[in-house]
């Protein structure tokens, strides 16, 4: 099967648009039904059902069968493919959330401290759904192994690290986080919204993976403690020296 760009195939990535399709999209067109006719029921009761059809997939999604350990082989690369399901259950959830919000929020026409607070939540919630968009976009979770460095797409950032620029490991990892230590950022090239010069560290969104989050670091930390095998990089024998290195 072909893969892409963004190194999943096709067929998963495909599939994760049209769960956001119907899903975030449906919450999308409800938006201005929300606000002009507040009044009415039936936009509150869609909304509801949206956000728990959205709910039940974020559930799904964290229940499903432990990640592979897994990498894929590309010449002179491995490839740890984003989760484009998981982003896509993320991100569907909240436009319906912003609907069912604003269908309360329109429903006070005394506009109280209560409706003000809820609706601050509100716009703080439309934005990490602009967010969750944009990770999905961009495969927010992608990381490539090379044997000169690594890269990393992040929400707004894309970042091409050579080991040389890498503090040793261990690499230390918060909430699902990885976090590279930078020792010559001027080494690290990036681009995108966010990029920025005098990195001291690089996060790693492992958490958005498709490949077990575990795996991921002791790969990372073999390579940064190992470089005689970075060379062995894209190649089934380096794979499988990999595989053999790393606890089970």
């Amino acid at each position: 099967m072909s893969q892409n760009a963004n190194g999943e195939d096709s067929l998963g990535r495909r599939n994760a648009w049209l769960y956001y399709a119907l899903v975030g999209g449906a919450g999308i067109v409800l938006l201005p039904f929300a606000v002009v006719m507040h009044a009415e029921l039936w936009t509150e009761l869609v909304a509801v059902v949206l956000v728990v059809v959205a709910g039940a997939g974020v559930l799904v999604n964290a229940g499903r069968r432990p990640k592979p350990r897994l990498l894929s082989i590309r010449p002179g690369q491995f490839v740890a493919p984003p989760s484009y399901s998981g982003l896509a259950t993320n991100a569907a959830t909240f436009p319906p959330l912003v609907a069912l919000l604003l269908s309360i929020v329109y429903d006070d026409d005394s506009w109280g401290v209560f409706t003000w607070m809820l609706f601050a939540v509100t716009l703080a919630i439309a934005y990490f759904g602009v967010v969750s968009v944009l990770m999905l976009v961009r495969g927010t979770g992608l990381l490539v192994l090379r044997p000169d460095g690594l890269s990393v797409v992040d929400a707004f950032v894309t970042y091409d690290v050579p080991w040389e620029a890498i503090m040793t490991g261990p690499l230390p990892t918060v909430f699902g986080v990885g976090r590279l230590g930078i020792l010559w950022p001027e080494l690290v090239k990036s681009h995108g919204l966010g990029r920025r010069r005098n990195l001291q560290r690089i996060q790693l969104q492992l958490q958005r993976s498709a490949v077990n989050r575990e795996f991921l670091h002791d790969a990372v930390n073999h390579y940064l403690n190992h470089p005689e095998d970075r060379g062995a990089i894209g190649t089934e024998e380096g794979l499988m020296h990999l595989l053999g290195a790393l606890p089970a």
